[in-house]
């Protein structure tokens, strides 16, 4: 969570609120929306020095907007690059397929059924998602460009992240691998929908 909220804060300064707006839209299937654990995490990117507070009244309303600061980008610029970690990958809630043969055959089928019908309306609502980001591609990389333009802070930070000699570039790098992301998102369901409607197939026909 502390990386993902450095990321965004990367784009521009953020509330926590905002922040999980963004993660509910664009990130459900990474990550958990969960205003406890975004306090958890800001918390300890304050006591690292990774990010900066500054108060400010909206309607009344005292707010507290979040900024990334030198350090946090000093040590995001080496998180960023690091390899993934397959053994972080990994889902407990998966390993229930490993003992799924312990339950009832009644209470086998209905997981089944159950967690298909999960991946479809999951598989459904990315495939929304693509078409939407393929018709507005263009207009929002160029948005972005001019918004992060307005802001020299923002500027510098992203440039020296990503090692880019232009702000295009550099976010038109970034919008290409969100999209690779939510391709794979759509790969990976569907093989998952192919893979547990195999295994439904099988208890229905009582194969062994």
């Amino acid at each position: 969570m502390e990386n993902i909220i450095l990321s965004l804060l990367l784009f521009r300064a953020m509330t926590i609120y905002e922040m999980r707006t963004y993660i509910q839209q664009n990130l459900s299937t990474v990550c958990s929306d969960s205003l406890g654990s975004m306090q958890i995490a800001i918390k300890k990117l304050l006591e690292k020095g990774y990010i900066s507070v500054t108060e400010f009244v909206d309607n009344n309303i005292l707010k507290k907007q979040y900024s990334i600061t030198a350090e946090g980008v000093k040590y995001y610029k080496n998180w960023v690059g690091t390899p993934m970690n397959i053994q972080k990958m990994k889902s407990m809630e998966e390993g229930k397929l490993f003992f799924l043969g312990i339950a009832p055959g009644e209470k086998r089928v209905a997981f089944l059924e159950s967690y298909i019908s999960d991946l479809e309306g999951e598989y459904t609502k990315l495939l929304a998602i693509k078409d939407y980001v393929n018709k507005t591609q263009k207009t929002v990389i160029e948005r972005n460009t001019k918004r992060i333009k307005e802001d020299p802070a923002l500027v510098r930070n992203l440039l020296e992240v990503s090692g880019e000699k232009s702000v295009e570039q550099a976010v038109t790098n970034i919008d290409n691998y969100q999209l690779y992301m939510l391709e794979y998102g759509l790969e990976r369901i569907k093989a998952d929908m192919d893979f547990y409607r195999k295994i439904l197939k099988r208890e229905l026909k009582g194969d062994k």
